[in-house]
């Protein structure tokens, strides 16, 4: 068994302090992925009211992100930080390859809820650091309901 694992992150997740801070331990960044056939969607409910980001199936659709290399023992500490998430497996799309890498998905989704205008300036400002393209930032936010931004 390996000492690690690959995460996926993607939305908030894109930046590589908050990953730090909630396995409370350093990390690797390997680089950008992406996951073919799931969209980025706003489209599990907070506490609030508000829409946080899950990944929704999408046949001819794509998500960008993050991989982490992470201390196998800290597994389950990053699962912990997102209730109403589970840690799945996928395959990540790399410049080297297909590697499998877990993934946080809810399926406890609702349609029509906005995300805070912060949590979205903070997915752009991130995605943006990271070099992903317009295209794919735009695409991003073209998803949102009506009146969202």
């Amino acid at each position: 068994m390996t000492d690690s694992f690959l995460y996926f992150g993607y939305a908030c997740a894109l930046n590589p302090s908050l990953v730090e801070f909630r396995v409370n331990s350093p990390i690797e960044i390997l680089g950008k992925g992406e996951l073919k056939h799931y969209c980025l969607k706003f489209n599990r409910k907070n506490p609030n009211g508000s829409a946080r980001a899950n990944l929704s199936y999408a046949d001819n659709d794509y998500t960008l992100g993050l991989l982490y290399k992470i201390s196998r023992n800290k597994f389950e500490q990053l699962a912990n930080t997102e209730p109403e998430y589970t840690l799945t497996q996928f395959d990540i799309l790399t410049a080297n390859g297909v590697v499998s890498a877990y993934a946080f998905i809810c399926h406890h989704c609702e349609d029509g809820i906005v995300p805070d205008k912060k949590y979205i300036d903070s997915f752009v400002e991130y995605a943006r650091l990271q070099h992903f393209t317009e295209s794919y930032i735009n695409k991003v936010l073209a998803g949102l309901p009506k009146g969202a931004i």
